[in-house]
């Protein structure tokens, strides 16, 4: 398009992640000779905020990747930043950026090759026909591609820029979260067994455990 009608252009690999927005919020301001407007610079607050809160829950988190070699890229940069590890990582075709992939190797394969390296990881995260792998494998699943078609608004979801970026820190963050084995909030009573009232008032033996235990 250049060489026909003589409009350069600038390529860019990714836009899920921090530095990516960066580059191109710079890129914009250099071409147009304009400063950021404010709005961007509170997503990219918000997108901040974010990442901090986030990388308690995604450090050290393996997780297996099935996807097209661009979102393949992308993910996976991002899933790294945050602090995560790609213990798989399935594409379809060959494509020159799988050789800058954060991940030991990568597979050109199917959902199959993707279900027989995903044992043992913490995530799985590919399109909609990955629910079957991740219910045999007993492992969370995000989804994330294309098809996706038993997610009502898919279509609209947005997973790039620093708004994006930071809506895919929540929802794949609030999916680690929810399958996190946490201590159960009454296990400081002396039985399971429940409590035969429904009022919000402690009951007396309640006040009584409290007691002992304080």
């Amino acid at each position: 398009m250049e060489e026909r009608t003589g409009v350069p252009f600038t390529g860019v690999d990714r836009l899920i992640g921090l530095a990516p927005g960066d580059d191109l919020m710079a890129l914009l301001t250099r071409v147009s000779g304009m400063p950021v407007p404010g709005k961007y610079r509170r997503q990219r607050s918000q997108l901040l905020d974010a990442m901090l809160d986030g990388h308690f829950h995604f450090g050290g988190k393996k997780i297996a990747l099935g996807a097209e070699p661009d979102l393949l890229w992308s993910i996976a940069r991002f899933l790294t930043e945050m602090g995560g590890q790609i213990c798989a990582a399935v594409t379809t075709t060959l494509s020159p950026v799988l050789e800058r992939m954060p991940v030991e190797q990568v597979v050109i394969g199917d959902l199959e090759d993707l279900e027989n390296l995903s044992v043992g990881c913490d995530l799985l995260l590919t399109n909609s026909h990955g629910r079957q792998a991740a219910e045999r494998l007993h492992v969370p699943f995000y989804r994330l591609g294309f098809p996706m078609f038993d997610r009502l608004g898919a279509a609209h979801r947005v997973s790039v820029g620093y708004r994006g970026t930071r809506d895919l820190i929540f929802d794949i963050g609030n999916v680690f979260m929810a399958n996190t084995k946490e201590p159960r909030p009454d296990t400081w009573r002396h039985t399971e067994a429940p409590l035969a009232h429904t009022s919000s008032i402690p009951a007396p033996e309640e006040l009584v455990t409290i007691t002992e235990l304080t």
